[in-house]
């Protein structure tokens, strides 16, 4: 605990006394006005750059990190150029910290639209079932269960969008995109709308009473301070230097192959490298791999967090072996082994891992919920929200009316009345693990891969026991939540506490966020129709992974009606010992102080989060470990500003060379590989 405040003491702004509450408004003025007329134009070029990058060159995927690698860039740029306009025009001119958070948080929910799990999939998900329905898929089975907004059907629509060498601005295309397009769109900001009301309910007690780290902000609030001093420490520049060196180096070597190379964050695998023999291969994949900014994301983060992040990688490894050589698992070799499938069922144990450490989040906290809705009955007469994002009346009332308003549309669809409310349910209490995680450790990205409403809903509810109309409808609630690396949720609390440690006024941020989001929506939609009309979804111009991704939905469809299941009930046992193992990893914590196992990285390595990145946790931990024992916490804080530099420098780097790659169409060097 003291290792933990000191390093935040160290990262962020002092947080405000309740005392000075009131001055909030007036000490950290923000121009909102200059803040947007940066803002918007920023996000719709990040959008043409999130489609181009990701899409197109697949030189570095741009929203997968926790922190957005094209937002640090960005912001970056923008922190060098506010000191020239304050060292030419003076402090005035300049923006202010609050000013540069409103704009990162701005500027980050731009690319939680366009960025991988929401729009990047969106697009090929409306079209996917009616192009590729074939004899072979089957898919044509399913087609009465999809409503008129699913997506365009006329085959000269699909043909230009899937083959290329044409364009999305032509009247017809534009007239059959617009009515799914905007019925998607609404549904998609009110959504966004959801979760900001739950982010402003959990601000307050996760930031000013619960004093969470925070330390996936750390670096942007740094780099937005006035003055910049970060920039003046000589060991950032050192740590920096490391990834610029490295990222150029291999980034070259795709353009002249004769120069040497030293590819280690590229994804290696043990077990095809070595290779390994059974039992050993019931492991499916052991990977390692090296990222500079995963190594200073780790140094940011308690050690107890770090160590757990390793140490449960490897439980789960031997985990595996010990199913081999018990003969209850497959000695099968590959990435994505079936999880669901066989013990030890960790996608199972994950399911009940992330929803009770929501809940538990929730239980916690339950006296500053109660007093919370209370509020919302009463009304604010002490003036207690008078400084939050909205008032606790507004944020109830308007999370019920966002959560009813989602359920209504899928009513709408018609089937089973309990559905919308599980699914959004499900994910909602997803989205607050997943915020609680972030806001506690740093971990690099938030792959779940099998952690997801319509897994868990199929699985122990069973595909037997719901209609074809609920699983259709579970299906088109999936496109959102195939992967969760750009999440919305997160990225809107964490920018309401990066306001609030600039001392800026959060309720103008509301609005600001939710207009960032809308135009966001078009830019993204309209860069990335045309990046398929353009070059053709199934040609193999443009990357293949997000045109699969967007069949997802549809083959789960297929597979749950042709193969109907009753509930599982190894889903269910597995389930169950992932809460108790949860569970009394946090008694053991709060039982025995310095206790090393964490609850949220059991969590994390029971899904893929963690599999790209316990290298970097594991030599972060035995740096900072170290460090803390032989030298203290005055040369750790000495050493801050080398690791963040190491993020700095990696992100900053492999943004520059995506840019190179998408301006002059090279398919370069993957400089953040997972």
């Amino acid at each position: 605990m003291k290792e933990a405040q000191a390093a935040e003491n160290d990262l962020a702004a002092e947080r405000p006394a309740s005392a000075a509450d009131a001055a909030l408004g007036t000490a950290n003025p923000v121009r909102w006005a200059y803040v947007i007329a940066v803002a918007l134009p920023l996000i719709v070029l990040m959008c043409g750059w999130t489609a181009n990058s990701e899409m197109k060159t697949g030189v570095t995927e741009i929203t997968i990190s926790t922190l957005f690698m094209g937002v640090t860039f960005v912001l970056f740029v923008l922190t060098l150029l506010n000191l020239g306009v304050r060292r030419l025009a003076g402090p005035r001119a300049a923006m202010t910290q609050a000013e540069m958070m409103a704009l990162y948080t701005m500027l980050s929910m731009g690319s939680v639209v366009a960025g991988v799990g929401h729009f990047g999939f969106f697009t090929p998900f409306l079209v996917n079932p009616f192009y590729y329905d074939t004899p072979a898929s089957g898919w044509k089975a399913f087609h009465y269960l999809l409503p008129s907004f699913i997506g365009p059907r006329d085959p000269a629509i699909l043909k230009g969008f899937f083959e290329g060498h044409s364009t999305a601005f032509r009247p017809e295309v534009l007239a059959a995109w617009a009515y799914p397009l905007t019925v998607w769109c609404i549904f998609f900001l009110v959504l966004l709308w959801t979760t900001l009301c739950v982010a402003a309910i959990l601000r307050r007690r996760w930031q000013d009473e619960e004093h969470l780290p925070f330390p996936v902000i750390a670096l942007p609030l740094e780099m937005t301070r006035e003055g910049a001093p970060m920039y003046r420490q000589k060991l950032l520049w050192g740590g920096f230097a490391v990834p610029l060196c490295l990222h150029s180096l291999n980034s070259l070597h795709s353009i002249y192959p004769t120069l040497p190379t030293l590819q280690v964050n590229t994804v290696h695998d043990l077990i095809w490298d070595a290779p390994l023999q059974y039992p050993w291969t019931g492991m499916g994949s052991l990977f390692y791999q090296l990222h500079p900014c995963g190594v200073g994301f780790g140094y940011l983060i308690n050690t107890d967090v770090s160590f757990s992040l390793w140490f449960f990688y490897f439980v789960k490894k031997v985990a595996d072996v010990w199913g081999v050589t018990t003969g209850w698992r497959d000695a099968a070799t590959g990435w994505f082994v079936d999880e669901n499938g066989q013990f030890p069922y960790f996608s199972y144990q994950g399911w009940g891992a992330w929803l009770v450490l929501g809940l538990a989040a929730l239980w916690v906290g339950r006296g500053y919920f109660r007093d919370y809705f209370a509020r919302a009955l009463r009304g604010d007469r002490a003036g207690v929200d008078r400084d939050e994002p909205m008032s606790a009346r507004v944020a109830v009332v308007g999370f019920l009316l966002g959560f009813f308003a989602l359920c209504a549309f899928v009513w709408s669809w018609g089937g089973s009345w309990w559905l919308p409310i599980v699914f959004l349910g499900i994910y909602l209490l997803l989205m607050v693990t997943l915020s609680r995680i972030r806001a506690e450790t740093a971990v690099l990205s938030s792959e779940l891969v099998w952690v997801n409403p319509q897994s868990i809903i199929t699985t122990v509810a069973g595909t037997s026991g719901l209609s074809h109309a609920d699983l259709a409808h579970t299906a088109m609630l999936s496109w959102f939540n195939t992967d969760y690396r750009a999440a919305g949720m997160p990225h809107e609390l964490e920018g309401l506490v990066g306001l609030r440690r600039a001392r800026g006024r959060l309720s103008p941020l509301v609005p600001a966020i939710l207009l960032a989001a809308a135009v966001a929506m078009v830019a993204a939609l309209a860069w990335d129709l045309q990046l398929y009309y353009v070059n053709g979804a199934s040609t193999g111009n443009v990357n293949t992974w997000r045109i699969t991704k967007g069949s997802e939905p549809w083959n789960d469809l297929h597979g749950w009606l042709q193969n109907l299941k009753p509930p599982s009930g190894a889903a269910l046992g597995a389930m169950g010992f992932g809460v108790g193992m949860t569970l009394l990893l946090s008694a053991l914590r709060a039982r025995f102080v310095g206790f090393p196992l964490h609850p949220a990285a059991y969590a994390l390595n029971m899904t893929f989060a963690n599999d790209f990145f316990w290298g970097d946790m594991f030599i972060a931990w035995l740096i900072k470990a170290t460090i803390l024992r032989y030298a203290g916490l005055g040369l750790y804080r000495q050493g801050l500003p080398f690791f963040l530099g190491l993020i700095l420098g990696d992100f900053v780097t492999g943004s520059a060379w995506s840019i190179i790659g998408t301006l002059f169409h090279l398919n370069l060097f993957r400089t953040f590989a997972t």
